[in-house]
């Protein structure tokens, strides 16, 4: 048997590629946190913010408020957080401690409390479907039409999301002890003008 080729050798000793996400795809599994800057002062701050974020391997910037001086960001692991904190600090935007009242100043309305408005954005896969969480975390479900039965995403609270037919129905079933939840279901048009139910099921407060 002869000794492999020096094009052999070295495929055999290749690295697996690194997985390439397509922009604005959601990558699972993540974590979303809440975050903030004092140096945060206007809408520029935000996108060279969004701009470090979203060039590190693993973390996506999903929204921000320069008048809270706050960001939201997805990543794949709280590991990414000591990685974001000095690259940021590197551009001069050094994490500070989220105000308290900004992050659960809507838990008194939670008995009650239900999404003013969705927000629907198309990808290439189907949409986007997100709203303002009362825990002040931009929460939402990447709906891809491929899936006929896909699962429930989870806000950083434990709100639990389904959007398609019949999804309050569908939600309920996938529940591990549905009766700990309210469901709200809302209906929003999808950017290929088709109505689509949007459940979420809110944790009960004891």
């Amino acid at each position: 048997m002869g000794l492999p080729s020096r094009r052999e050798a070295v495929r055999a000793v290749e690295r697996p590629r690194r997985r390439v996400y397509p922009r604005g795809a959601r990558r699972e599994p993540a974590v979303q946190i809440l975050l903030s800057s004092p140096n945060i002062t206007c809408d520029h701050c935000i996108e060279t913010i969004r701009g470090v974020v979203d060039a590190t391997e693993g973390a996506r910037m999903v929204s921000g408020d320069p008048d809270a001086r706050t960001f939201t960001v997805d990543v794949a692991s709280g590991a990414l957080l000591d990685v974001l904190a000095t690259r940021l600090a590197a551009a001069d935007y050094p994490l500070g401690d989220v105000a308290t009242e900004a992050h659960h100043g809507a838990t008194a309305d939670r008995a009650t409390w239900r999404p003013s408005t969705y927000r629907v954005e198309k990808t290439d896969v189907g949409a986007n479907v997100n709203y303002d969480c009362y825990c002040s975390c931009d929460a939402g479900f990447a709906l891809d039409r491929s899936k006929a039965d896909a699962a429930p995403e989870s806000c950083c609270c434990g709100n639990q999301i389904l959007v398609g037919v019949d999804a309050g129905k569908r939600i309920a079933s996938k529940l591990d002890a549905a009766e700990r939840y309210r469901i709200d279901v809302q209906q929003v048009t999808m950017p290929w003008g088709q109505p689509l139910d949007v459940a979420l099921a809110i944790p009960i407060e004891a």
